[in-house]
């Protein structure tokens, strides 16, 4: 099911997307605009995911191994994701453990 709405653009957006888009990755406007907003949601799930495996870890309520596997990143997805939230990073007997496992 589908709703038909109305948007304005800025005729030199148009004017890129027709140049680059239509054409070679979709067939009209309103494919590029549906993609662009799945996208969006979809990074914005991430972001929500990392946000809240971050405080789970910050809480000593998961491992980073386990807040990676929560996010489905790898590990160092999952640290540099921390890393730019400012989440420090513990490394106790525990994650030793799970690494050399």
């Amino acid at each position: 099911m589908y709703v038909k709405k109305t948007i304005t653009l800025p005729k030199e957006l148009e004017k890129d997307v027709e140049k680059y888009l239509i054409g070679r990755h979709y067939s009209n406007l309103s494919e590029v605009i549906r993609d662009g907003i799945r996208r969006i949601l979809k990074e914005y799930g991430k972001k929500e995911s990392i946000d809240e495996a971050a405080e789970l870890y910050k809480e000593d309520r998961i491992t980073i191994r386990q807040a990676a596997d929560l996010v489905g990143l790898t590990l160092r997805e999952t640290l540099d994701e921390f890393g730019k939230r400012g989440v420090y990073i513990r490394y106790g007997k525990e994650e030793l453990a799970e690494d050399t496992s």
